[in-house]
């Protein structure tokens, strides 16, 4: 027979220790989901985005400097001098080049004993001025001839950003030293592109010198060196003058220099902590208001409780799965359309068209079925972009008859399935071939629509389709591979476990993902 203190006991298990324990272990599962979104993810993919950039300005003047090398090798720098034509013809070059990407680069032509041809100034910056051949770019070049070059040249003023200079040694056909093409990039122009409100990068240079930063100085002792605490750190919290950041780092232009993320989150912890604290004391107090009210309300009200939070969470759930949108696709695109105002603006209009369309038709309304006549013209537009993106490599091909157009079918049904066949479906050769077919079969129950997406890649390796075919039949959580299990989940939320996605991997390669659902036109099935 239990006694008053095993009953006490029992219900302060129950209805007290056991739900606090729950909403503490869930609230610090909401403050780490938090400080993922917020800080981890946002740094990481703020610090790929600026190395991008700056990978993709080295790039663009490596290429400057090579077409100069060419040309000054073919008109001889000996000649330069004295041939008017030849000199205006490279000095327009020169010109151009540097006035259509930005304002502030400067140029200079070196002949072999360093002395200028022809540049921006009549002279050389202060920094390139004293360098000489004895060391820094010069030495570098004139030490491997057939390897351009990037160096950092310090300004007078200590918090002042350094100028990046882009060079290339010019050689004759024999191989010999003829002389160098030196472009020098302002640091603000490297700060302008890369600049975030969230958080500050910090540019490194192999000998350990802060060449461009975005925000506050984290160097110490009054030299150009980043302090210890946020050099020695990468993915984790640094302590530096009384303030907590989170850093990340990553080696930049085949490790010449290495890129810092530096994003303050001292405020950020303290409102965690205050919300821990206001939440532990919450629960403090509702220990006591529990135990009095548990025997009397206890099962109507937990009753009550997962009867509704059934249903809310079957809604979010769907919700959920309905509006995913891939964020990398979204900024490939807008990187993309960025290039080609420059290149074609008639095809950067059209980007932003179909983009536009996209946009507006992933938020539509509530409505959760459209006719697949309209997915398709959704799928139209994402494909497009695509194919501005790949170019020949991406080659669409879709049958579909006419009469499945009216079919009512899920909202944003085909993008995920062709966006992992786009990302996972090249060949050997580079290509991307992906053809989509719909038909129908006839069951007792009745109609079933089917559509089958194959591309012709390499296919999935036995024991990996295995693992996905199994977690495709467990119901796995569809974040972990949003792509497929998100829309079988989809389909089965909606239709029910006969319906759903099936995945193969022919003998003869490439991989066939194949859809079914019901046969239906106006919520009527036919």
């Amino acid at each position: 027979m239990r006694t008053f203190q095993d009953e006490v006991r029992r219900a302060l298990t129950k209805y007290a220790l056991l739900p606090t324990l729950f909403l503490a272990v869930i609230g610090l599962v909401l403050v780490g989901i938090s400080w993922e979104r917020y800080v981890v993810v946002a740094s990481d993919e703020s610090r790929v985005v600026a190395a991008e950039v700056i990978a993709g300005i080295l790039r663009d003047y490596d290429g400057r400097t090579q077409t100069v090398a060419e040309m000054a090798t073919t008109a001889g720098i000996g000649q330069l001098r004295h041939d008017a034509a030849a000199r205006a013809e490279l000095y327009g070059y020169l010109y151009h080049e540097v006035n259509i990407a930005h304002d502030g680069t400067l140029f200079f032509l070196l002949d072999r004993e360093e002395k200028l041809v022809l540049g921006s100034w009549d002279y050389l910056p202060e920094g390139l001025a004293t360098l000489g051949s004895q060391w820094g770019i010069l030495r570098r070049l004139k030490e491997r001839p057939s390897e351009p070059q990037t160096e950092f040249i310090a300004h007078e003023a200590l918090y002042e950003d350094d100028d990046l200079v882009i060079g290339r040694a010019i050689c004759n056909e024999e191989g010999h030293l003829q002389g160098y093409i030196l472009f020098v990039l302002p640091g603000r122009y490297l700060r302008s592109n890369i600049t975030s409100p969230y958080l500050d990068f910090v540019l490194q240079d192999r000998f350990g010198n802060t060449c461009v930063r975005t925000g506050s100085s984290y160097t110490t002792g009054g030299l150009r060196k980043l302090a210890p605490e946020i050099r020695r750190t990468n993915h984790w919290l640094a302590e530096f003058r009384h303030q907590e950041y989170y850093v990340t780092q990553q080696p930049v232009a085949d490790g010449a220099f290495t890129l810092f993320t530096v994003m303050p989150v001292s405020s950020l912890l303290q409102r965690y902590y205050l919300g821990i604290g206001i939440v532990a004391g919450v629960l403090l107090l509702m220990i006591p208001i529990l135990l009095v009210s548990v025997r009397r309300e206890s099962r109507a009200r937990a009753r009550a409780i997962a009867e509704e939070e059934a249903r809310a969470t079957a809604v979010s759930e769907m919700r959920r799965l309905e509006s995913q949108f891939n964020p990398h696709f979204l900024f490939n695109t807008l990187e993309n359309i960025k290039f080609m105002v420059k290149l074609d603006p008639q095809a950067a209009q059209r980007m932003l068209m179909n983009l536009s369309r996209i946009l507006r038709y992933s938020i539509k309304g509530e409505e959760r079925k459209v006719t697949l006549r309209e997915d398709l013209s959704y799928t139209h537009s994402y494909m497009e972009i695509q194919q501005y993106r790949f170019g020949r490599r991406l080659v669409y091909d879709e049958t579909i008859p006419e009469a499945v157009g009216d079919c009512r079918i899920p909202r944003l049904l085909f993008q995920p399935v062709l966006e992992n066949a786009i990302r996972y479906g090249a060949s050997e050769d580079g290509s991307i071939v992906i053809r989509l077919d719909v038909s129908w079969e006839e069951r007792p129950a009745g109609k079933v629509l089917c559509v089958r997406i194959a591309d012709q890649g390499p296919g999935l390796p036995k024991k990996r389709l295995q693992a996905i075919r199994g977690m495709l039949a467990e119901g796995a959580d569809p974040a972990l591979h949003t792509g497929i299990c998100n829309i079988h989940r989809r389909l089965q939320l909606m239709y029910g476990r006969p319906y759903g996605l099936q995945l193969e991997c022919p003998p003869a390669g490439g991989t066939v993902v194949t859809l079914r659902l019901p046969f239906e036109k106006e919520g009527v099935p036919c």
